[in-house]
Order: structure tokens, then C-alpha cells, then sequence
């Protein structure tokens, strides 16, 4: 055989291995927290308020006290908070947003939320259908709600690895009745924001050789050293 003959079965081998890829794909989830994720409080609890406050102790804005209030004098509770983490390069198959906040009262009449979005996608009507499910007692009670964000123009505002989360709530608020018991409703509505969440799962695909595809290979390599050794016998 002539030595030319030996690039032509290198090319060949080369061309089967390179063929023979399968797509690998591997999860992976990005998990960016704010405030106290470890409050000690389960969905559920009226905790006592110096309780709230300790678990706020030392947190950055907007979880680290009470904002807006139940009183007859001050505004509703409306923050904002940014979630920081690496761009993200990979397929975003799911995420997810949590928050844990305290005495939203959502017990009261009407709707206790104004506004909720993350980067400016609206999802108020998620929340609300949370909020007046159950929860926000007129007892000061904590409660975890957990969205799930759906969609590509979510998905790409999520993969620049900043995330701006805005709550805005609005009144009847509740405040204990001291003179006729039970609650009486207030015009504005504060809360205690604890921690939220954000989780984004990915999937990084990856090309790698099949099992077949390196057997090939294998063969390729062992009949170019049979084709050199008679090439040289030859010679």
C-alpha cells in the first residue's frame, strides 16, 4: 500500500470520530438569597414581634424592619431588592421566586397587594391568588409564598445576572381592636419582608464521542498501524 493511502485512512477514522457525538446534558441550579433564611419560622407561625425583630437584626434593606404600617398615619409597605449572581450562558430550563414576610394581613378586605414583578414582569396576579388563598391572618402571621416564573422574555431578563424584585402593598391593614376586641381595619398596610429567593435551573449541554464512535476509532488506529508496518516492509 503507498504511504499516501495511509492519510487517506487517518482522514477516514477522523471523519467517523468526528461523526460519532451525542449531546450530554448536565443540570445545574443557581440559588441567590436575601435577608434571613434562617429565621427559625415556618409558614404559618405568628411569631411575637421582638421575635420578627431579632430575625431582622443586621439584614440588609428591605430585611431588616418594618416598613409601611398598619396605623392610621404612614404609608404602605413598597420596597425593592436586586438579586446579584454570574451570567448565565446555559439553557434556562425553570426558576422560581420565594419570599417569607410577616403580617401582610391578607385577611382583610379586598386585595392586600398592589404590585409584585421581577424585572419588570408582572406577576401580581400570581402572588394575589396566593396572598387570598390563605395566610396574612389578622394574628400577625409569617407565611411563604413560592412563584414560579415561566417564559422566554423572563428567561433572558434572568440569564444578565441581575434581578430586581419590586412588592408593592396596599390597604385594609389590621390592628388590634383594643377596646372592642378582635381587629379593626386601617387604610395603609405595612409588613416585615424576612428573606427571599431566587433559583434558576440550568442545563449545560456538552458534545462528547459515543461508545461506538471510539470503537471505530480504535479500529481506525489499529489498521493505520497495520498499513505503517507494511508500508515500511515495503520500503
Amino acid at each position: 500500500m503507498k504511504i499516501t493511502n495511509v492519510y487517506k485512512v487517518l482522514l477516514a477514522t477522523g471523519l467517523i470520530f468526528a461523526s460519532g457525538t451525542i449531546q450530554i446534558a448536565s443540570a445545574a441550579t443557581i440559588t441567590a438569597s436575601l435577608g434571613n433564611i434562617a429565621s427559625g419560622f415556618i409558614d404559618g407561625d405568628t411569631p411575637a414581634v421582638f421575635l420578627v425583630g431579632g430575625a431582622q437584626g443586621g439584614q440588609p434593606a428591605p430585611f431588616d424592619q418594618s416598613y409601611g404600617t398598619d396605623g392610621l398615619f404612614g404609608g404602605n409597605f413598597s420596597q425593592n431588592w436586586t438579586f446579584n449572581y454570574a451570567t448565565i450562558s446555559d439553557l434556562i430550563l425553570s426558576a422560581s421566586l420565594t419570599i417569607g414576610i410577616y403580617d401582610h394581613d391578607s385577611s382583610a378586605s379586598a386585595s392586600q397587594l398592589a404590585s409584585y414583578s421581577i424585572d419588570g414582569n408582572d406577576l401580581t396576579t400570581n402572588l394575589n391568588n396566593l396572598f387570598e388563598a390563605g395566610g396574612g391572618a389578622a394574628d400577625a402571621q409569617y407565611n411563604v409564598y413560592t412563584i414560579a416564573l415561566l417564559g422566554a422574555g423572563l428567561f433572558s431578563d434572568l440569564a444578565d445576572g441581575s434581578s430586581t424584585v419590586s412588592l408593592a402593598l396596599k390597604g385594609n391593614g389590621l390592628v388590634p381592636d383594643l377596646f372592642g376586641g378582635g381587629f379593626t381595619e386601617t387604610s395603609t398596610n405595612g409588613a416585615n419582608l424576612i428573606f427571599s429567593t431566587l433559583n434558576i435551573e440550568t442545563q449545560d449541554t456538552q458534545a462528547v464521542p459515543e461508545p461506538g464512535s471510539l470503537a471505530l476509532a480504535s479500529l481506525g488506529c489499529l489498521l493505520l498501524g497495520i498499513v505503517r508496518r507494511r508500508a515500511f516492509q515495503e520500503a
